[in-house]
């Protein structure tokens, strides 16, 4: 592997990581968090937390600020890649190719609606308002399509069936991974100074997005595994099926971190009312005579904090595979390239349903 994939793969994995941050941080924001109280209602009763929900929401808007700057950063390097990958020559060679791949490419067309969006989103990002909040969000979710539009999806079209599932898949795993590590760098320390009903009825919140989070990851999953790997057998007989497997292991580790943290530590918070069959059956600790789990209040929180920890850690090593299936050759296409084609073999894959470049050397077909 040479050190052009190398440096596809370090630019898509950030890319992920960034878009998971702002697509978390804009959901947290109008999905997760309680709506703010009136101005001065609740600093009077809440201590060191008064401000409410003041704080994390201004730190969300920082998150989505920075965020938005590392898309616009990992966008201009992806061009540049792409450039370089047109060219045959290198990424010393790509500049003289940018015009070219912004003006003659399926790949320039949404390069360029991409970066028109990130500069919109720098602009929206830090607004307070619920409803420039809420643009902002649908702002977020059309760089999400162009996720979905230069990726193996994309070879079947930009309307395909294919292409709009994979854009839901984004959408859903960007919510869910990205709500998680938003949570860990925003949230949970903000909650040390909640109420515990706060705290409880904000994770529940969480917990029920997650869950509808992860049935479309599932489903939307299941067809885009079907479609690129093509039977079974090329699960173990090529490079994209295996990082496939083991990124299958990963998600359910994830699963399963986010099944403890539900059913073992959000019911020691209260205010859920009386504890289900799983509650009841994954925890075994003493319980007060109205069924709810006892807990020190202050535990609770550090508790949820690293249940939240190793999910979003996990969650990271997801994005790693993504970004090298991303990089790599579609394993319905192996028998064409070898079944072990390394990353980046697939020279053209970003550009969907493009004859190749007259300005690149001898290229691959998806």
């Amino acid at each position: 592997m040479g050190p052009l994939p190398i440096v596809a793969w370090i630019v898509r994995c950030s890319g992920f990581l960034a878009l998971a941050g702002l697509v978390g941080g804009f959901v947290v924001d109008l999905l997760v968090l309680l709506p703010s109280p009136p101005r001065g209602g609740e600093g009077r009763v809440s201590g060191r937390g008064g401000e409410g929900m003041a704080v994390p929401r201004r730190r969300l808007r920082r998150l989505r600020v920075v965020c938005t700057a590392i898309l616009l950063l990992v966008t201009l390097a992806e061009l540049w890649l792409r450039a370089a990958t047109m060219s045959g020559g290198g990424l010393a060679a790509a500049p003289p190719a940018i015009p070219a791949v912004l003006t003659r490419t399926h790949f320039g067309a949404v390069w360029t609606a991409r970066a028109a969006s990130l500069v919109v989103l720098l602009l929206l990002s830090r607004a307070s308002a619920p409803i420039v909040r809420a643009l902002g969000a649908c702002v977020a979710l059309g760089v999400a399509l162009t996720v979905s539009l230069t990726g193996h999806a994309s070879d079947w079209g930009d309307l395909s069936v294919t292409a709009g599932l994979d854009w839901i898949h984004v959408v859903a795993a960007t919510s869910w991974t990205g709500g998680l590590f938003v949570l860990v760098a925003v949230v949970v320390r903000e909650a040390r100074d909640w109420p515990p009903s706060r705290l409880a009825d904000t994770m529940r919140r969480f917990s029920r997005l997650a869950g509808w989070c992860l049935l479309a990851v599932l489903l939307s999953g299941t067809y885009a595994a079907w479609v690129q790997v093509g039977d079974v057998g090329a699960l173990r007989r090529t490079v994209y099926g295996r990082v496939l497997l083991v990124k299958l292991l990963l998600v359910a580790g994830v699963v399963c971190c986010g099944a403890l943290n539900r059913y073992t530590v959000l019911p020691r918070l209260g205010g859920g009312g009386a504890p289900g069959l799983l509650e009841r059956l994954l925890w075994r600790g003493p319980t007060t005579p109205s069924g709810a789990a006892q807990a020190s209040p202050c535990a609770v929180p550090s508790r949820l904090g690293a249940y939240l920890t190793r999910e979003a850690l996990l969650a990271l090593l997801v994005f790693g595979c993504t970004a090298i299936l991303t990089e790599s050759t579609p394993a319905r296409h192996a028998h064409h390239l070898g079944a072990d084609s390394p990353m980046g073999a697939h020279a053209g894959h970003a550009i969907a349903g493009e004859p190749a470049s007259p300005l690149a050397g001898p290229a691959v077909s998806r």
